[in-house]
């Protein structure tokens, strides 16, 4: 193991709903991946757009192409046009499938409270700087907590039991292995001069004369904490502080190590070797999952028997771009 003398300095570089909800936020806002999607090329046919051309039809409700490029801007914040035709495609299919979605929260009588609506608009002036929504975007977005109040009511009462939970913790162990791990603290000070000093007077010191300089002296926010950053696995530190501090013996003082913050002293605390999580250790982390996986396939198996039962026809003809159907 390498060691590095005592006063070096090293410079680096500034480096259910509480599981339902991101199901909700990723049924409902998916097409935000869009924006990682390069444009290859534009909507073939600029020729029309804005006519009221239906392209979908449910349950005696017609949808026009605006209402689709409507929805894409509110959805990407950027026009249809500025869009690839795959992307489109994609946004279409979301746009369609939502549309089913809403159909059943009014159909089940799904209303939204006038307090719900109040609740709503409030969260939305601190987002726009007291800006009040227009009456469309506040329609929009009724629409989608229509939506996830659906989603809510046709989830609640999905559990998971333990038995459910002890099977997946036999049969994935390898997920629960931890690995080593490092227990630092450190003090941060603004001047190298100050540090080289704090420096040797800790090597020679103990663990409690550490924390009592640390509360006194460091400007770092766990100042008031003895110094205490927490725990580390390999590649969760920017490399050249990780490897100081890996390269560390418990209770050992490291070098000075300047960055853009200031002159940092870490010290190794403890090591803490590989180990398998406990069942018990695991438990939450499992339920979470698991519970993810159901409501995600729940979620899909209704969105299909939603497209079976209801009475709809998409019109993918009368696009202006070209329709690509998914994994064609």
């Amino acid at each position: 193991m390498s060691t590095i003398k005592s006063g070096e300095k090293i410079k680096i570089k500034k480096n259910i709903i509480k599981y339902l909800l991101p199901i909700i936020l990723v049924i409902l806002v998916i097409s935000f991946a869009c924006h990682k999607i390069k444009k290859e090329a534009k909507i073939d046919n600029k020729e029309g757009l804005g006519k009221d051309r239906i392209i979908l039809i449910l349950e005696g409700k017609n949808y026009s192409e605006n209402d689709f490029f409507q929805y894409v801007e509110k959805q990407l914040g950027k026009k249809a046009t500025d869009l690839t035709s795959p992307v489109l495609s994609r946004l279409v299919d979301q746009f369609i499938e939502e549309r089913l979605w809403l159909e059943a929260a009014r159909q089940e009588g799904i209303l939204i409270s006038e307090e719900e609506k109040e609740a709503y608009r409030k969260s939305q002036l601190d987002l726009t700087q007291n800006n009040p929504l227009s009456p469309e975007a506040e329609s929009y977005f009724i629409e989608r907590l229509m939506i996830e109040k659906y989603i809510q009511a046709l989830t609640t009462g999905i559990e998971i039991s333990d038995e459910e939970i002890r099977i997946y913790y036999n049969q994935n162990k390898r997920e629960f292995l931890l690995p080593e791990r490092v227990r630092v603290s450190q003090i941060i000070v603004s001047n190298e001069a100050e540090a080289i000093h704090l420096q040797n007077q800790l090597k020679t010191g103990d663990e409690a004369l550490f924390r009592k300089l640390a509360q006194k002296i460091s400007i770092g926010p766990e100042a008031s904490r003895g110094g205490e950053l927490g725990i580390f696995k390999a590649n969760e530190l920017p490399k050249e502080i990780e490897k100081v501090i890996f390269s560390l013996r418990e209770g050992e003082i490291s070098p000075v190590v300047e960055s853009p913050y200031g002159f940092h002293i870490f010290r190794l605390d403890s090591r803490l070797e590989p180990r398998l999580l406990s069942l018990e250790e695991a438990a939450d982390k499992i339920r979470a999952k698991l519970l993810r996986e159901k409501i995600d396939r729940l979620m899909k198996k209704h969105l299909e028997d939603l497209k079976a039962k209801f009475n709809w026809q998409f019109f993918p003809d009368r696009l202006s771009f070209h329709y690509e159907k998914e994994n064609s």
